[in-house]
């Protein structure tokens, strides 16, 4: 099976860049993959050449062509075309946000519209924190690291005291209580809580 190159003068950069975008995508997924490119021409029956040109953006592969390389891939053809998700927060934007504690300060980093990952800074006064009563969160994990201060954080029977640049990783459905523990400082922390969706 033969495909016809792109002409000596170039696409139009918008072309341009949609066939660099679809290389790029069919590239990684072949590689998450482990195939080869010529496991995938032997499955589809194009030639290596051919397929390493479309993976470098420097070939215009046909509908059927593309559907033969997915079909090798086992990915979706639709997945080639999907704009990529991209999202912004603007700092002039964000407003403080009262989620939970005593003495706490907190703002979302994370954009809105942004479901699997959210980000937040919490700025915590001397002996503030979310005690006594124990809480899980409905998300998978939390990652927490201590931008300045100390935060103590409890976990089941077990208790962490992290000082300014350690973190730690956890289940969110782990009951768990933090605090700052010091008398005079502030503590500035950082929580990543991410969710599979």
């Amino acid at each position: 099976m033969t495909e016809r190159r792109t002409t000596a003068r170039g696409p139009h950069a918008a072309a341009s860049q949609q066939l660099a975008q679809i290389g790029f995508r069919l590239r990684v997924a072949r590689e998450e993959r482990g195939m080869t490119i010529s496991s995938v021409a032997e499955f589809t029956g194009l030639t290596k050449g051919f397929i390493s040109q479309v993976e470098r953006g420097l070939a215009s592969a046909s509908v059927t062509s593309l559907a033969a390389i997915c079909d090798a891939l086992t990915m979706p053809m639709g997945r080639l075309f999907d704009p990529p998700k991209i999202y912004v927060n603007r700092r002039a934007d964000r407003a403080p946000a009262a989620l939970m504690g005593e003495g706490v300060s907190d703002t979302i980093l994370s954009p809105p519209g942004q479901s699997d990952v959210q980000v937040i800074e919490t700025w915590v006064e001397p002996g503030g924190g979310f005690e006594p009563e124990p809480y899980r969160l409905p998300v998978d994990r939390e990652f927490v690291v201590v931008l300045a201060g100390v935060l103590e954080l409890r976990i089941e029977a077990e208790t962490f005291l992290l000082e300014e640049g350690d973190s730690m990783s956890f289940a969110a459905r782990h009951a768990h209580i933090w605090r700052n523990p010091s008398e005079t400082e502030r503590s500035r922390v950082m929580w990543v809580l991410t969710s599979h969706v």
